[in-house]
C-alpha cells in the first residue's frame, strides 16, 4: 500500500513557471492533460560544461543481474580489469573536474574489485557514488564501502526490471523495497540514497505514489529522479552509420520491434509532481543540443523537516549553490554530502522569493507547534531527464553540456549511447523507413546523374 506524508502539509499556489494551457496527449486509453508550460528565463541554466562538469561516469562492467526493460547497456565485455578502470578515474579527473564519480555498469557492485574502486576515487578527493539495482545490497559490503570513502547510492528501482520476487507489480508496490534499501543504508549511515526509475506511458499514472513515498521519508530518502522512457521501433525505424550505410539497429538493447505510444515529456514529469506536492518547484534546468525549447535535465529540491514539506528552493538558491561551490572547491555540485541542511537555508529568502514562502510556511508551523523549531530542515533534491529525442533528420537531441559523460577509446562520449560505438564505431542516426524508401526510389540506378 503506498504511504502518504505524515502530518500536514502546507497546500502552496501554483509557481509562476506552471502555466495553464489545454492540449491533451493520448496514450492508448490514458490521457494525459498537459498543463505545464515551464519558462527557461524563471528557471536556472546549469552552467555545466564538458570539461567542467559536477559528474564523471564511470562504467566498470557492463554484467547486469536484472534485464531492464529498455536499458542502453548490454553484455559485450564483462568487468574491467582494476588497472583499466584506474586509467579511466585519472582520465575523468583530468577532463571533467568532477565533484564526484557516478560508478555504473551494469550492475557495479557485483564487481570484484568495487571496494577498491571506490577507495582510489576517494583517494584523488572525488565523491564516489554508486549507481545500483540493490540486488547485492546487504549491511557487510555497505559497511565495507563506506570505509572505503563511498558517498552514497543511486538506486533504480521500477516496475519494468523485471523483478522476480515483484511480478506484476505497480511503483507503490515497490515502496516496500525502496524503504529496505533506504533503511538499511541509513543504519550504517554516512552516506546519501537517491532513487532513480525509469517513467513509461504505462507507468506515468504512478508518479505521486513514489512522491508521496519519498515526502514520507525525508530522513532517509535524499532525492528522487525520474527518467522518462524513450526507444527506437524497427518497425518504422531504420539506423545510419557515419559512413552513410544502414545498419541492423534491432543489435541495441534500446531498440523494440513496434512502439506506438507517446513518450512521456519531462515538464509532463514537473506537472504530476507539483499536481501531487503542491510546494514543489523546479529551479534549474538544462537544454537540448538540437531544440531551444527541450528541457532534458530538470533540477530542484524541496525543504522540509520529518513529516511535513515546506517549500522548494529557486533559482537563485540553485545559482548561489553552483558558484558558491565552484569559487571554494573548483568544482560544480551534484550530490550533498549531507542532506540535513538546518534553517541556514532560510537566509536566502531575501534574494530569493521560492525559500522566502517555504521560510514564511516553517515559521507558520514552529508558532504553531513550537517542538517543530528543533526538527532537522532537510533537503530533498528531485531531477528528471529526459533521454535522446529522435528528431524528423534522425538526430538526436542529447542533452546540453551532458552530465553523463564517460570514457571510450580515449575521449568522452555520452554513456546512454555507448552501445553504437561498441557495436557501430559511433553514433548513428535513425530515419524513418519509408522516407528512406522513398529517397532510394527519387534516385536513379547509378545515382543522381544516370
Amino acid at each position: 500500500m503506498p504511504m502518504g506524508v505524515r502530518g500536514m502539509r502546507p497546500r502552496l499556489p501554483a509557481p509562476p513557471s506552471l502555466q495553464q494551457s489545454s492540449p491533451y496527449v493520448t496514450i492508448g486509453l490514458l490521457v494525459r492533460e498537459v498543463k505545464v508550460a515551464l519558462d527557461k528565463r524563471q528557471l536556472y541554466r546549469l552552467p555545466w560544461s564538458m570539461n567542467d562538469n559536477p559528474i564523471a561516469w564511470l562504467e566498470i562492467t557492463d554484467i547486469c543481474n536484472l534485464h531492464c526493460e529498455g536499458c542502453y547497456r548490454q553484455r559485450l565485455t564483462g568487468h574491467k580489469t582494476l588497472e583499466e578502470i584506474r586509467e579511466e578515474i585519472l582520465f575523468l579527473k583530468r577532463w571533467r573536474n568532477p565533484d564526484n564519480v557516478s560508478i555504473a555498469g551494469g550492475e557495479p557492485l557485483i564487481h570484484p574489485d568495487i571496494v577498491e574502486i571506490v577507495a582510489f576515487i576517494a583517494e584523488q578527493g572525488i565523491k564516489p557514488v554508486i549507481l545500483s539495482n540493490g540486488v547485492a545490497l546487504e549491511p557487510l559490503l555497505l559497511r565495507e564501502l563506506k570505509g572505503a570513502g563511498l558517498s552514497g547510492f543511486t538506486l533504480h528501482v521500477d516496475s519494468h526490471q523485471g523483478r522476480a520476487e515483484f511480478p506484476g507489480a505497480s511503483e507503490a508496490d515497490l515502496n516496500p523495497l525502496r524503504e529496505q534499501y533506504a533503511a538499511m543504508v541509513a543504519d550504517v549511515g554516512g552516506m546519501i540514497t537517491v532513487f532513480n526509475s525509469t517513467v513509461y506511458p504505462s507507468t506515468y499514472r504512478e508518479i505521486p505514489d513514489v512522491v508521496r513515498w519519498g515526502n514520507a521519508h525525508l530522513d532517509i530518502v535524499q532525492g528522487l529522479v525520474f527518467i522518462t522512457y524513450r526507444i527506437a521501433a524497427t518497425d518504422s525505424q531504420t539506423g545510419v552509420d557515419t559512413t552513410a550505410h544502414e545498419v541492423d539497429i534491432s543489435k541495441l538493447s534500446y531498440a523494440t520491434e513496434s512502439f506506438d505510444e507517446e513518450f512521456v515529456t519531462g515538464p509532463e514529469v514537473v506537472q504530476s509532481i507539483h499536481e501531487c506536492l503542491p510546494a514543489y518547484e523546479p529551479a534549474a534546468y538544462l537544454g537540448g543540443t538540437l531544440r531551444h525549447d527541450s528541457f532534458k535535465w530538470i533540477a530542484g529540491a524541496v525543504v522540509g523537516s520529518d513529516g511535513e514539506v515546506y517549500g522548494s528552493v529557486g533559482a537563485r538558491t540553485m545559482e548561489v549553490a553552483q558558484a558558491g561551490h565552484h569559487f571554494f572547491r573548483r568544482t560544480y555540485l551534484a550530490y550533498l554530502n549531507q542532506p540535513t541542511i538546518g534553517a541556514k537555508v532560510f537566509l536566502m529568502a531575501p534574494w530569493d522569493r521560492t525559500v522566502r514562502r517555504a521560510a514564511k510556511n516553517w515559521l507558520r508551523a514552529v508558532i504553531k507547534s513550537p517542538k517543530r523549531l528543533f526538527r532537522p530542515i532537510r533537503l530533498q533534491s528531485y531531477g528528471i531527464i529526459q533521454a535522446p529525442d529522435i528528431q524528423a533528420d534522425g538526430r538526436a537531441d542529447m542533452c546540453d553540456s551532458c552530465p553523463d559523460m564517460t570514457y571510450y577509446d580515449g575521449k568522452l562520449i555520452n554513456s546512454c549511447r555507448m552501445d553504437e560505438y561498441r557495436l557501430f564505431g559511433g553514433l548513428l542516426s535513425v530515419v524513418d523507413r519509408a522516407k528512406m524508401a522513398t529517397e532510394r526510389e527519387a534516385v536513379p540506378e547509378g545515382g543522381p546523374e544516370a
